[in-house]
């Protein structure tokens, strides 16, 4: 009888016993790999933790509402013209970005200066200014982030002593104050458009003469207003005496024309008025040129 033989197993299954085992084999090495490597693994997950925190603000750069960044590459190109908005940014650690406030700021300070006449004054003034929004790449090269105190505060301090300056100290005390403002802004602002900087306004808060100056001023003012005062009455009283003069000479020319007394007149005025009332009375005219009406009273 013929004898029977196993069945050999096909190529596919001898394909995918070789795969399995493979994979077997693979994944036995990676767990071998891991159990003999763990702790150089979890070291370098450790140290790699340490840095990136470490170095997170060297990498990643948060821009607020109002701000904008001027990326600076060390090794490509510098200053780039493009504005970083408000947001989060990363960078090399080697390349630095720089934050500008867009938003209106303000800035002030307390200077002396002297007047025309040799005072010193003390001034106070504060000043609302901002870069040029959508000039500052420009800004940042050719002044940098400093540039209140290279351009906007030296620019101030010099109109403002030019201004006070030309004035007396009497002057200054006295004058009106937007005038002086207009003419501080007027010399300021044509100076900062030479830059990418934007003045809102300049204000002085305060100025302080020397004690006695101020109290000669304000008795110098005192004494001419009491002036101005008596030459307004001066000038009231002549304006009388000249309107009494006036009336005197229509006196004088109305008796020449119609050859009745002034006192005559009125007192016939007075009788005329008089007798139109309802009341009793009894007039008695007087006799003569020069007589005047008597006045009785019925009722009594």
């Amino acid at each position: 009888m013929p004898v029977s033989h196993p069945a050999s197993p096909s190529a596919e299954q001898q394909v995918r016993s070789q795969a399995e085992k493979l994979d077997v084999d693979r994944d036995s090495s990676r767990s071998t790999y891991f159990q003999r490597h763990r702790f150089g693994i979890f070291l370098g997950a450790l140290v790699l933790s340490f840095l990136l925190i470490m170095f997170w603000d060297m990498l990643v750069v948060p821009l607020r509402a109002g701000q904008q960044g001027i990326y600076w590459s060390r090794f490509f190109g510098g200053t780039k013209n493009y504005i970083l908005l408000d947001g989060t940014h990363l960078k090399l650690p080697w390349d630095e970005i720089t934050i500008y406030e867009t938003r209106i700021s303000a800035v002030a300070g307390k200077v002396p200066m002297l007047s025309r006449d040799g005072m010193q004054i003390d001034v106070e003034w504060v000043a609302r200014y901002q870069p040029d929004p959508m000039r500052v790449p420009e800004l940042h090269r050719i002044l940098g982030p400093n540039y209140r105190e290279k351009i906007v505060v030296p620019d101030i301090i010099s109109a403002l002593r030019q201004i006070i300056g030309n004035l007396t100290a009497e002057d200054i005390y006295t004058h009106d104050e937007k005038e002086m403002l207009d003419l501080v802004e007027k010399r300021v602002k044509p100076q900062l458009a030479h830059y990418p900087i934007l003045l809102d306004s300049v204000k002085i808060t305060r100025l302080d003469l020397p004690v006695d100056m101020a109290k000669g001023i304000v008795t110098k003012l005192l004494h001419k207003q009491e002036m101005l005062s008596y030459d307004y009455r001066l000038k009231s009283e002549e304006s009388e005496a000249a309107r009494k003069s006036i009336e005197a000479r229509g006196i004088r020319e109305f008796q020449k024309v119609s050859g009745i007394s002034l006192l005559r007149w009125k007192a016939l005025a007075a009788t005329t008025e008089i007798a139109k009332s309802t009341n009793s009375k009894i007039i008695i005219m007087g006799t003569g040129e020069k007589g005047l009406p008597v006045l009785l009273n019925a009722d009594k």
